[in-house]
């Protein structure tokens, strides 16, 4: 009985002193923040978005704040499109993320980048969108969305608010814009 009394405690100690930073609280807010974390739902076996933080902080029982976010969104299993930046949060409840800070949506499929401050994506009705001055790229076409942006998860349809276009000015730039 002994023995057992003093293994349990020797295994307590190196519990104790494990140095993995895989799960860490924050000592000075009290917040709890976990490392490399990843967020995602599946339908029929297949992942429908995969949202990756470089670290996030679960303190807030309702919505997890996000450092150096990717929400990666799927199609038929493979990636159609990343969206990035350099912090976020995801509501837990209402299934929303959130992306700030140089944000970006790169389309694998649609060779389509869209940039802004922010985007938003709404888990429950698969959609992007952007509140603020947006640019979409598509070749050497620029397009800014003063009031930003709506779009599928697949970026097939793009809403633009109050748009103005940058186009080609001379023959060159249009041949060094074509696909």
């Amino acid at each position: 009985m002994r023995k057992l009394f003093l293994l349990c405690l020797a295994l307590t100690a190196l519990a104790a002193c494990d140095t993995s930073q895989e799960f860490a609280p924050d000592e000075n807010a009290g917040m709890q923040v976990a490392n490399k974390v990843s967020i995602f739902e599946s339908q029929d076996n297949q992942k429908k978005w995969v949202l990756q933080a470089q670290s996030v902080d679960f303190s807030d029982m309702q919505t997890a704040t996000l450092k150096n976010p990717e929400l990666l969104l799927k199609e038929n299993g493979k990636d159609s499109a990343s969206v990035t930046g350099k912090t976020g949060s995801f509501d837990y409840l209402k299934k929303k993320v959130s992306i700030e800070g140089n944000a970006k949506i790169q389309s694998f499929a649609q060779q389509v980048v869209i940039t802004a401050d922010r985007f938003f994506y709404d888990v429950n009705k698969n959609r992007i969108w952007s509140d603020d001055k947006t640019v979409i790229t598509r070749g050497g076409v620029k397009v800014t969305a003063r009031e930003g942006v709506v779009t599928d998860s697949k970026l097939n349809n793009i809403e633009i608010k109050k748009q103005t276009t940058k186009l080609p000015t001379n023959t060159q730039e249009l041949k060094n814009t074509s696909l």
